[in-house]
């Protein structure tokens, strides 16, 4: 492990991705080659390193290659390929197909079975963050964060489309079923459009009720391209499942096999 001024003496910075991340933390974000290897190069990036280095490693996640604690930064593995929210179905109307949903859900039952017993959300589970070469890879974990975190409350902000209500609502604490509902709603930016949640309302019964309502407008389209699809009963099912902005419709195992729905 070198310090900040090695680092930068034999690296090569490729792209900058600094104005795509998180403008609060002001981080820097590059595409660099390393050591004759495409990398990624993040400054303030310390709860990263930790969780990846407590992790052990993932083919589904990046590798650490250099790091400094003290310092901050962090060099990882590039991943190959481009980012999900390039292959919405508007940009690239052939990608997505029946297979191509089955490959997302594998890679999301692998991660999950990999994170989630170790009591861990990823919170921020979308397309922008996974990319895709030769396969799925999720590889910005800024955000990932202990079951028991509670979140801040953030009902009424009219953002965050991937977040379920509970998680937005911060009551209860955080739950990995909330990636259950990232999950669905990637498919849905995926072949619609970007998921069309309002997120309208602050106070909680308002919020609720709200969700409810557009869920059952959002799932319709969202079956009606999923059974176009071609995909099974069981598998169309479990996804309009997931979908569900509420807990308690939701699956309480990520497994779609032979599952059926109980709404």
């Amino acid at each position: 492990m070198g310090t900040g001024r090695d680092i930068y003496n034999i690296m090569k910075i490729l792209e900058d991705y600094t104005a795509l991340s998180n403008i609060s933390n002001e981080r820097n974000v590059y595409k660099i080659e390393y050591k004759g290897d495409i990398c990624c190069y993040k400054t303030k990036a310390v709860q990263e390193t930790k969780l990846l280095r407590s992790l052990g490693g993932s083919e589904y996640l990046p590798k650490i290659l250099d790091y400094n604690l003290e310092e901050g930064w962090l060099i990882k593995e590039w991943c190959p390929g481009t980012t999900l929210d390039n292959y919405v179905h508007w940009k690239d109307p052939h990608f997505w197909n029946a297979e191509k949903i089955r490959e997302l859900y594998q890679f999301t039952k692998s991660l999950f079975d990999y994170l989630h017993p170790r009591n861990l959300v990823l919170q921020d589970f979308k397309s922008c963050n996974i990319s895709y070469g030769d396969k799925f890879m999720y590889f910005d974990l800024d955000w990932v964060v202990d079951a028991k975190t509670q979140f801040k409350y953030l009902l009424g902000s009219e953002k965050y489309a991937f977040k379920s209500f509970e998680s937005l609502y911060s009551i209860p604490l955080a739950s990995t079923n909330d990636d259950y509902f990232s999950f669905a709603n990637i498919i849905y930016d995926s072949l619609l459009s970007y998921p069309s949640w309002s997120n309208k309302h602050s106070d909680p019964m308002l919020a609720y009720n709200t969700f409810e309502d557009e869920y059952d407008k959002l799932s319709i389209m969202l079956l009606d391209t999923l059974t176009n699809l071609n995909l099974t009963e069981s598998e169309t099912s479990f996804i309009i499942d997931c979908f569900n902005p509420i807990k308690s419709g939701r699956p309480q195992v990520f497994d779609w096999t032979s599952y059926q729905s109980s709404s």
